[in-house]
């Protein structure tokens, strides 16, 4: 929602989707006091650029080192807060996270608004840390829901949400049906 509390438009003038109106505006209080943390290390992004080219000379000419790709790797486990599953048609795909802590001790319960045509399940429901620097995972399956129907070929969005009743860390969740 924009600040007339109505959808956000995009260059279009259609309402826009994830894809097209991105994280928001930069909250600077609340941006020194996240809670929690996706992190994500280059080594993620070299695994990552494995899988789009295995080109191991110009991956080493990034690194400045060499490196070898992982036999396999899927994308949809890179440690970002958006999950984004490209072609879910009759399958299960189970995703994986890995949150750090870096506020006080709390514990996180999570929500999921499911994209339309689609079931979400997240595992563990809520999440216990117990000092600041604490990671904790959690597997989010995705698969078609029973009100599949007429999917569209477009992408539907939901969302995943934790909170421990102060912060609110959210991580979009976009699928494409077919």
């Amino acid at each position: 929602m924009d600040n007339s509390k109505r959808p956000i438009k995009d260059r279009f003038g259609e309402n826009a989707t994830p894809f097209a109106y991105g994280s928001g505006h930069i909250q600077p209080n609340l941006a020194i006091d996240p809670g929690l943390i996706y992190d994500l290390n280059i080594v993620d992004y070299l695994n990552l650029l494995c899988v789009y080219n295995k080109n191991y000379k110009q991956i080493e000419a990034i690194y400045k080192k060499p490196f070898i790709c992982p036999e396999s790797y899927n994308v949809v486990d890179l440690n970002y807060p958006t999950i984004t599953i490209l072609n879910l048609g009759d399958k299960i795909i189970n995703v994986s996270r890995t949150v750090t802590n870096v506020g006080p001790p709390s514990t996180y319960y999570v929500q999921a608004k499911a994209p339309d045509g689609v079931s979400v399940s997240i595992e563990p429901s809520y999440l216990n840390f117990k000092k600041v620097g604490e990671k904790k995972s959690f597997k989010v399956i995705v698969m078609k829901s029973m009100e599949y129907g007429d999917a569209t070929m477009d992408y539907v969005f939901g969302e995943l949400l934790w909170s421990n009743g102060k912060h609110r860390v959210m991580s979009t969740i976009a699928v494409k049906l077919k």
